[in-house]
């Protein structure tokens, strides 16, 4: 686990500590929202919360997978990670969103192509894998590997 800290509205920092493994089950369904809804962003400043609130930092934990591919988002749409962490509490906060189970599973690649003084060259990728429904007989689901 990685330790890091998120600047969130004092109302959802609280929400945020109680619930945050909870609210990370939706993280896949937000992303895919956010990815559909914004566009990757360059030649701009990174942007942040823009709720009219007292923010507070909230010390917090995410897995590697977590914390790689809320960056790649981030990064991609040039807002903050605390930014998407905000949109993913937000959409927990509505029950039906909350009810509906999560079809997909991310898969976070790094390639690597060069890292010298004169170059550096790598690429970034995040796919989405519907999820295989569990065979009968079988109690545990059957996901789909990397290519």
């Amino acid at each position: 686990m990685l330790t890091t800290s998120v600047s969130l509205p004092e109302k959802e920092a609280i929400l945020w500590r109680k619930r945050q493994r909870s609210i990370l089950k939706l993280a896949v369904r937000a992303l895919r929202v956010q990815l559909r809804g914004k566009k990757v962003r360059r030649g701009v400043k990174r942007s942040y919360n823009q709720a009219q609130a007292i923010f507070v930092v909230v010390t917090t934990r995410f897995s590697e997978a977590e914390y790689d591919t809320l960056h790649l988002a981030a990064a991609s749409m040039r807002v903050s990670v605390s930014s998407l962490v905000y949109q993913l509490i937000l959409l927990w906060k509505k029950p039906a969103r909350r009810s509906r189970p999560n079809l997909y599973v991310t898969n976070y690649e790094l390639n690597l192509c060069i890292w010298a003084p004169n170059a550096a060259i790598l690429t970034e990728s995040l796919l989405f894998y519907p999820k295989i429904p569990a065979a009968r007989g079988f109690t545990q689901p059957v996901y789909l590997s990397t290519p």
